[in-house]
């Protein structure tokens, strides 16, 4: 196979891809593109979790998503805040369909609190002032979803169930190629 070769994704297994999406968030971050960031954070979080659910689950959800976070997504320990599978995929759900801080999931359920979101790498959270409002750092939440993502991995090394599970599943992973180029 040479350069600029079309791989059918389905035949690929590539855990550069994995790699290539930390990297990207890395580069959004940098560029100080706070909504990119915040998108990617979820999108990929939405994404590994998909992959780690068992091999007899045909579609990620609501609870791999949480289970997912609740194991990998860590908080710097001075930190404030420290993440909750449901309220990131409550925040989650805010973000990515309304592009808003709240979700039916904030209305139904009143101990989820809202995220908003700053420029910063400090969240800020007083429950004694305002519990239902936490202000997430991007600069932290981006660190800390790129941490996560190297702890999944990590642990993908080192349990080969884990490691078959998603294996078996990146060929589904949108997998970047070169443009061929045709004469």
């Amino acid at each position: 196979m040479s350069k600029g070769d079309i791989v059918p994704l389905k035949e690929s297994n590539d855990w550069s891809t994995l790699v290539q999406m930390a990297d990207e968030l890395r580069k959004c971050d940098d560029l100080g593109l706070i909504n990119a960031s915040i998108t990617l954070c979820f999108v990929y979080i939405d994404t590994l979790s998909s992959l780690s659910r068992p091999l007899n689950v045909a579609r990620g959800s609501r609870k791999y998503f949480c289970d997912w976070v609740d194991r990998y997504l860590k908080a710097h320990e001075d930190q404030p805040y420290q993440y909750v599978g449901r309220h990131v995929y409550a925040a989650r759900c805010a973000f990515l369909h309304a592009h808003s801080s709240e979700a039916l999931l904030h209305e139904e359920n009143s101990d989820i609190p809202m995220f908003a979101y700053c420029d910063g790498g400090r969240h800020y959270f007083e429950p004694t002032v305002e519990n239902r409002m936490v202000i997430i750092g991007t600069r932290s939440f981006v660190n800390d979803v790129i941490n996560a993502m190297s702890d999944f991995m990590d642990e993908c090394g080192n349990d080969i169930n884990l490691k078959a599970r998603v294996q078996s599943r990146l060929g589904g992973v949108l997998q970047k190629r070169p443009m061929p180029i045709y004469s």
